[in-house]
């Protein structure tokens, strides 16, 4: 087998792809377990943090419970009213111990410190955290973690009351590495507090040993951000939680520890794949030979398929996937020269709806375009119009005036597919529609009359709401009948099927005589259609452009006789008749 033939190539694809798979399965469950790995801990420190908030907050309540019972002894309190120093301190001595308190302190309502158990020379020198005095006269109490004289405490603030608060007691648990060991058997996990400062962060108690304390102390400013810190090359994922004023608490956990029990997973995917890959490789050589020859008939019919000879079928004997392909490769063929014809017609069908109504540009998309050519015909002609329009679009915003030309387009349109007219165009509110073109009908004159009283009711309602509005608009429309040139003109790229004659120019001078409501009609229209509609004589109109004057009638209504022959006239389907 050459390294280059087409069957070596789909064994080095199948074995290469399958490699590959491997390779991103091995990644993808190691990245999966690091992850979920990390997840764990994360839920683990998450859970941890939120029990060490409470156990914290737990003591810290503790510790304002206990030191609120110490500030009602009545020892305490006579003490502090009567100044004296020595037994203020002995008393306070004995309840530090009694509480196993690391310190306790009394403060004068001024700030300044009655009495220590720490030292006896701090007697009037002022208390460093006043801060918390603040809040204990807010809040009546308070408690929480400070740091004080190089060390962390857990502090609680209370009042002295005699009845009015003569001083305030203050009691406080030093936090250092014995805290921490506490909260690790706690929590399982390793715990350290850190001050901010200046200078950076101060690990003030912690379970880690020396080394490291001292990276984690110089790493935590951009650990935190990362939430993940490197103790003697081993990655540790860490949690912070505040617990006072610039003070952390930072509880971590050893990933390497945690991914562990997965070792023998990696060890498994491993062997897994090697014997996979093995197995990968004998069976491409099998499949590739077998999928080569059939493969290489259609590499051939393509090429001829791409030089243009659409009958290049193959025959591919086989009854799998390949004889498929075969199969669907001619079919293909096939479809191929269907679509031509289909793409054909619909370019012509898609170029024949720009000028007709849908049901009869299909009509003329079976057939040629020389219908479309010019030539005379006796059709009927319609316009119409809104009376006041261009009064209204001077005052009215181009977006309102848009919005009632699609009211209005939208609602003759309809019409004119429904009577099966040719839309010539649209002049803003003007419409020019013909009857018996491209296509005879008929009754053109009849279907022309139909559809303009059918508009005229159609737009009522549109202009009542209109004018609730404060636009003064009415719809006024010329009809006349005669010879005219019909035909496609304009340039390529852009056609135009229009009409030509005296005809167009008539009913476009009837539609500007016609007030609002009327559908003013010629006199050879009122004779086509005087059986069906009631209409009544305006005599004869002196019309600009025409010499001399033209006899006129409004038609008002249809016959109620009348009515349903015409609706069968306008429903019934077209049919070709020779020009005149």
């Amino acid at each position: 087998m050459r390294f280059g033939s087409f069957r070596a190539r789909l064994v080095i694809v199948f074995v290469g792809l399958f490699a590959v798979i491997q390779a991103t399965c091995f990644l993808v469950v190691a990245v999966a377990v690091r992850t979920s790995a990390r997840n764990e801990i994360n839920e683990e420190l998450r859970l941890a943090g939120t029990l060490f908030t409470r156990q914290l907050e737990s003591r810290s309540r503790q510790l304002a419970t206990a030191t609120r019972l110490l500030s009602g002894d009545f020892a305490l309190k006579t003490a502090a009213a009567t100044a004296d120093q020595a037994t203020t301190r002995s008393v306070l001595e004995n309840h530090r111990e009694r509480i196993g308190a690391d310190v306790l302190l009394l403060v004068a309502p001024d700030g300044d410190i009655v009495a220590d158990t720490r030292d006896a020379g701090r007697h009037g020198t002022p208390f460093a955290l006043g801060r918390l005095l603040d809040e204990a006269e807010q809040s009546g109490e308070t408690s929480r973690i400070a740091a004080m004289d190089g060390g962390l405490y857990r502090l609680a603030v209370v009042p002295l009351l005699a009845p009015d608060p003569i001083a305030w007691l203050c009691a406080g648990f030093l936090i250092d590495d014995r805290t921490a060991a506490d909260l690790r058997r706690l929590t399982g996990l390793h715990v350290s507090f850190l001050r901010r400062e200046e200078a950076g962060f101060t690990l003030h108690a912690s379970t880690l040993d020396g080394a490291d304390r001292d990276e984690l102390e110089r790493g935590f400013a951009s650990a935190r951000k990362a939430g993940a810190i490197e103790l003697r090359g081993e990655p540790h994922v860490i949690r912070t939680e505040p617990v006072g004023d610039e003070i952390l608490v930072v509880l971590q956990r050893s990933l390497a520890e945690a991914i562990a029990p997965w070792a023998s997973l990696f060890w498994t995917l491993l062997a897994v794949g090697a014997a996979g890959l093995i197995l990968a490789l004998l069976g491409a050589t099998v499949v590739a030979r077998r999928m080569s020859q059939p493969v290489l008939a259609l590499v051939g019919a393509a090429r001829r398929v791409a030089a243009g000879d659409f009958g290049a079928a193959v025959s591919i004997r086989r009854r799998d996937e390949l004889g498929d392909l075969g199969k669907t490769f001619n079919e293909m063929l096939a479809g191929l020269l269907d679509r031509e014809r289909v793409r054909a017609a619909l370019e012509r069908a898609e170029r024949l709806k720009r000028f007709f109504s849908p049901q009869l540009a299909e009509v003329l998309s079976a057939g040629d375009e020389s219908t479309l050519a010019s030539h005379r015909r006796e059709i009927t002609v319609v316009f119409c119009d809104l009376r006041g329009f261009t009064a209204f679009a001077e005052k009215a915003d181009p977006e309102e005036v848009m919005r009632l030309l699609r009211e209005y387009h939208g609602t003759v349109g309809a019409l004119i597919s429904q009577y099966e007219g040719t839309l010539e165009r649209f002049t803003g509110d003007g419409l020019m529609v013909f009857f018996n073109d491209p296509l005879p009908c008929p009754d053109p004159a009849a279907r022309a009359v139909q559809m303009a009283i059918a508009m005229r009711d159609a737009v009522q309602p549109l202009l009542e709401e209109w004018r609730r509005h404060g636009h003064v608009l009415g719809f006024g429309t010329g009809i006349d009948m005669g010879y005219a040139t019909v035909g496609r003109i304009g340039f390529e790229g852009r056609f135009d099927y229009a009409a030509i004659g005296t005809v167009t120019n008539l009913s476009a001078r009837l539609c500007q005589e016609a007030s609002d409501g009327q559908i003013l009609v010629s006199q050879r229209v009122h004779a086509e259609v005087e059986r069906l509609v009631e209409a009544v004589p305006l005599g004869a109109l002196v019309l600009h452009g025409f010499a001399r004057p033209l006899i006129a009638f409004s038609v008002l209504r249809l016959r109620a006789s009348a009515a349903q022959p015409i609706r069968a006239i306008a429903a019934r389907p077209l049919t070709r008749e020779p020009s005149a």
